[in-house]
């Protein structure tokens, strides 16, 4: 499991004006909560960081000084326009406890549906909620699509989750479907059309 580290600053002050100052200074103003802490840690990090935090779903390690934190990445803020990151919220992590988490699927094999049939893939979702413990907590969850066919869908419940992990989602939440081919498609809704009719 891959681990990212990324340097901070605590910082006293909080609020607009202080906010407004640490990203003229190429800082992002970050909170990390929980781990059994009365209180949460009001910290800064490098704007810069976000770009890379924002695609990993793994464990953060938070280095404050000598002190270092072992958190995962809850979330990111944006301005209005929804372009500009202005504030990270990480959640500290206590071993041996289990946290919830989301994590990337990644699709492996082209469908029969799609090589064969003439169908088309249609991918709805591409990550899911698990529970695990912290230090089991996969970079991806691979999900091999190659057997289904035109007609098919895969559903979150269909997902092979790794070992001693829950899930968080609906099982009944459509993951892919390879929709019948149009002209196929085309027929059943004229053959619908023409049962109506008689």
């Amino acid at each position: 499991m891959k681990v990212v580290e990324v340097e901070a600053t605590r910082r006293e002050k909080t609020g607009k004006q202080v906010a407004k100052k640490l990203r003229r200074e190429g800082l992002l103003p970050a909170v990390i909560y929980g781990g059994g802490r009365p209180e949460a840690t009001h910290i800064a990090i490098p704007a810069k960081e976000v770009r890379r935090l924002k695609h990993h779903h793994g464990l953060v390690k938070v280095k404050l000084g000598d002190e270092e934190r072992m958190c995962i990445l809850k979330d990111i803020q944006y301005n209005w326009l929804g372009d500009v990151p202005i504030h990270v919220d990480f959640q500290e992590v206590t071993f041996g406890e289990t946290i919830e988490v989301v994590v990337e699927l990644e699709f492996v094999g082209t469908p029969v549906g799609v090589s064969e049939e003439g169908g088309v893939l249609e991918i709805l979702k591409r990550e899911v909620a698990i529970e695990t413990l912290p230090r089991a907590i996969p970079e991806k969850i691979v999900v091999d699509i190659s057997d289904l066919h035109a007609g098919d869908a895969l559903h979150v419940g269909d997902i092979p989750l790794p070992e001693g992990a829950k899930l968080v989602d609906s099982p009944e939440e459509t993951v892919v479907v390879v929709t019948e081919p149009e002209e196929e498609a085309a027929a059943e809704e004229s053959e619908e059309a023409s049962e109506g009719e008689e």
